[in-house]
């Protein structure tokens, strides 16, 4: 895999690491019957990361990286609009 792409995708999932981490400090201000719904998104947004990131190195150690390259963007944008969805409420 070439360094500049695998650059891009660990810097991805570190700003989403971030912004993960800065949803779990805004849900601890939100009203009550908002936070069981903001913490069922983070949930799923760190459970979402967690299993790009497995994918991720697994890829790294594979030849196919090339194939797999686009179809592993295309998820990590679609996290990353899931993320932006929930800052923006």
């Amino acid at each position: 895999m070439a360094k500049k792409s695998e650059g891009n995708v660990e810097e991805i999932l570190k700003e989403l690491g971030k912004k993960i981490d800065q949803l779990i400090e805004d849900a601890k201000e939100v009203k009550d019957d908002v936070r069981d719904e903001v913490e069922k998104r983070i949930a799923d947004l760190k459970e979402r990361k967690s299993g790009l990131e497995d994918d991720f190195e697994e890829y790294k150690q594979q030849e196919k990286w090339q194939d797999a390259k686009e179809h592993f963007f295309v998820a990590l944008q679609e996290l990353k609009k899931a993320a932006e969805s929930v800052f923006k409420k």
